[in-house]
């Protein structure tokens, strides 16, 4: 279990403390930090879903019915707006983008990001070229900030392999902007293609994968939004814990990084001093 994780009830508690928030008002995430620091939440989700951090008590199929989100129609009549700023980007092929943004791993092709927020965290050059995309995923909850969200690029014949996402607190939709025939995505058991400036909402936390079996590139925006199941409270609790977990995350990955550049640093420095004393002499 990661460290991170493991501090989510010291967390919750000073968070809950500092605002004067009912401990029963936030009952079912302390429940799920405590089944999660426990390993035990294979025990209490359906099969095909798996989260890192579990909260108990929330809807949980793979996909989700457009009539649950009412903001989806104005979000497709965006698209040839949000169409044209990932193109103004450099569209599938610009510079800047990430490789192999999440946890899913890619056994064939290629598979990048261009980020809008990573973790939680705004990438502010991207939002300043992109100011009608956020404005259209403004009125969405928790769309700008409270998870991830991205162009992502599946390259020409590209296979993303099965994962399952970070928590079931957060769903995940996608807008469909660049589709070329022969792509797909699978979440728990049902296989659903892409159409054009279209969008559906699934949950992550059930494992999905996907195919690019075309010879051209497609592209979605992937945001995450709040379960709508979540309290108002609960979602500001949860806020600050990803937050946190955000920020440990972070230095975590940065030290590592370090700590490697720094042995790498001293492996290169020692392999010059062994070839100059092994210089010969004469």
């Amino acid at each position: 279990m990661q460290p991170w994780v493991l501090s989510g009830p010291e967390q919750l508690k000073s968070w809950s403390d500092r605002y004067d928030v009912d401990r029963a008002d936030l009952a079912r995430l302390w429940q799920g930090l405590e089944i999660t620091a426990c390993g035990e939440i294979p025990r209490h989700v359906p099969a095909g879903q798996l989260p890192t951090v579990y909260v108990p008590g929330l809807s949980a199929v793979p996909w989700w019915e457009r009539e649950a989100f009412p903001w989806l129609s104005g979000l497709e009549s965006a698209a040839p707006a949000i169409t044209a700023e990932f193109e103004a980007l450099g569209g599938v092929a610009g510079a800047g983008t990430v490789r192999s943004p999440s946890t899913g791993s890619v056994d064939r092709g290629s598979w990048s990001a261009r980020y809008l927020y990573n973790v939680g965290r705004p990438q502010a050059r991207h939002l300043r070229s992109c100011p009608r995309t956020v404005a259209a995923l403004g009125p969405i909850p928790g769309a700008l900030g409270c998870g991830m969200c991205y162009f992502s690029i599946a390259g020409p014949q590209t296979h993303i392999t099965a994962h399952t996402g970070y928590t079931n607190a957060h769903l995940r939709c996608h807008l469909s902007l660049v589709v070329p025939p022969g792509c797909a995505i699978r979440v728990g058991r049902e296989v659903r293609e892409w159409e054009e400036r279209t969008a559906f909402v699934f949950d992550d936390s059930f494992e999905h994968e996907v195919w690019n079996n075309s010879d051209s590139a497609r592209a979605v925006l992937l945001f995450d939004i709040w379960h709508p199941d979540l309290t108002a409270i609960e979602r500001a609790a949860l806020g600050h814990l990803m937050d946190v977990w955000r920020r440990q995350i972070y230095r975590t990955y940065w030290a590592g990084a370090l700590a490697g550049s720094t042995a790498a640093t001293m492996s290169r420095d020692t392999s010059r001093g062994r070839a100059r004393h092994s210089v010969p002499n004469g």
